[in-house]
């Protein structure tokens, strides 16, 4: 089963994009990495297009979807009310991951680095069933993106339960998500990526995860709940002095693979850098 990276990113995050796929070199580094950046952006991320595929973003996206000249996170859509940049994020994912030619995507974000050795087919597989996040922690956004997910599928209402499927390195089958594609086209009536431009909130995470335990079934996709602790994720810690960061890198589960450091903490990826170093030396 061939796996494969996908990290969308921008500007503001080269030096944690650069970081990320150093780290993909040091701990995985026979693993497929692509990178989607826009257009503008591009000069500043070929540097890095001999260690991943570097995408553009506009040759994902149809020809009626464009950025609004001059702002980065304003969407005009010839079928749509102009949308949020975070939209239009989720449906060049999903169109990726029904593009790319491998088996099943990885999402990893430029905020993510490596830490251990990352072999997919060990860390990921059960048979040839893939891992999909799936975990108890619901809240209010979880809800409603449930709800969302349920209209778009044509599930009836009250009967799709909200579960977790929001987190880092998150694996989807290229099947799965063609086939998810087709349904909403079916249940909307038009294209998919309409129907998604005409919402004010969806998670593509949620959309896929319900798709696959309540359209599909896990056995039949092919994928099946997991718990894993792949990455640790600053969300909720103050990691502002030296000694917050020596115990966040000290404190690993021994399944954990990658560590995500959140790009709105505001932490320079200078300063952690020698920390993942020393794990990398450890790896080789």
């Amino acid at each position: 089963m061939e796996f494969t990276l996908i990290t969308p990113t921008y500007l503001p995050d080269l030096a944690r994009a650069e970081l990320l796929v150093e780290s993909v070199q040091r701990c995985c580094p026979g693993l497929a990495h692509h990178l989607i950046v826009d257009h503008r952006d591009l000069p500043h991320f070929r540097h890095l297009s001999d260690r991943a595929t570097i995408i553009c973003s506009d040759d994902l996206l149809p020809w009626w979807i464009h950025r609004l000249p001059g702002r980065r996170s304003l969407w005009l859509s010839l079928r749509s009310r102009p949308n949020r940049g975070w939209i239009v994020q989720q449906i060049l994912k999903i169109t990726a991951a029904s593009q790319v030619a491998a088996d099943v995507s990885i999402f990893c974000d430029s905020d993510v680095a490596f830490v251990r050795e990352f072999n997919p087919t060990r860390s990921l597989l059960r048979g040839d069933s893939v891992a999909l996040l799936d975990v108890e922690f619901v809240n209010d956004e979880v809800r409603e993106w449930t709800d969302v997910a349920g209209r778009l599928l044509g599930i009836a209402p009250d009967t799709l339960s909200p579960r977790g499927h929001v987190g880092n390195l998150i694996c989807w089958r290229r099947d799965n998500v063609v086939s998810m594609i087709e349904r909403i086209e079916n249940v909307a009536g038009t294209d998919w990526r309409t129907a998604l431009m005409r919402l004010p909130t969806f998670s593509e995470y949620i959309l896929y995860g319900a798709h696959t335990r309540a359209v599909l079934g896990h056995e039949y996709a092919g994928q099946h709940p997991s718990t894993l602790p792949l990455v640790k994720a600053s969300w909720g810690l103050d990691l502002g002095d030296e000694h917050a960061l020596n115990d966040f890198f000290a404190e690993l589960d021994p399944a954990t693979v990658a560590v995500m450091i959140h790009s709105k903490d505001g932490i320079d990826p200078a300063r952690y850098r020698d920390r993942l170093a020393t794990m990398w030396d450890a790896v080789s």
